[in-house]
Formats: C-alpha cells, sequence, structure tokens
C-alpha cells in the first residue's frame, strides 16, 4: 500500500514537507509517526483524508497522513 505524507511545522524535522511512503497492510498511524521517528504523542495533530485520526486508525492505500504540532496564540 501506498500512502501520502505531510509534514508540518516542528515536524518538518522528520523530514520532507510531503512525501509517499510504501507501508504494509493493516498499518496504522503509529506504524507512520514510528518510521518517521516521530515520537511525541502528547502534543501532536494527525489528520487522515483531512479528518481527525488517532494512533490506532487503519490505514487505506491512497489515504494522506497530515502531521501537524497544536497551534496556540493569546
Amino acid at each position: 500500500m501506498n500512502v501520502k505524507v505531510k509534514l508540518y511545522g516542528d515536524y518538518l524535522k522528520y523530514g520532507p514537507e510531503e512525501t509517499y511512503i510504501d507501508i504494509e497492510e493493516d498499518s496504522t498511524v503509529e506504524d507512520v509517526l514510528n518510521r518517521f521517528g516521530i515520537k511525541e504523542r502528547k502534543y501532536i495533530i494527525v489528520l487522515v483524508n483531512l479528518k481527525r485520526a488517532w494512533f490506532e486508525d487503519k490505514l487505506n492505500d491512497g489515504d494522506v497522513v497530515s502531521v501537524f504540532s497544536p497551534v496556540g496564540g493569546g
């Protein structure tokens, strides 16, 4: 299976802004984060196909996984 991974903000240090990777069938969001060496789990926002995703969510061929830092302001 092939998914597109898009990294934003602080997560750009883990890889290119946008890349395609091959993953095993039944791979999860957490598997993709591990593949990029992203260990942070407390302050992270992940979208799959522009919808909020959880670490245990399984991915499908052609999915787009977007990884963000939380944004705050005041």
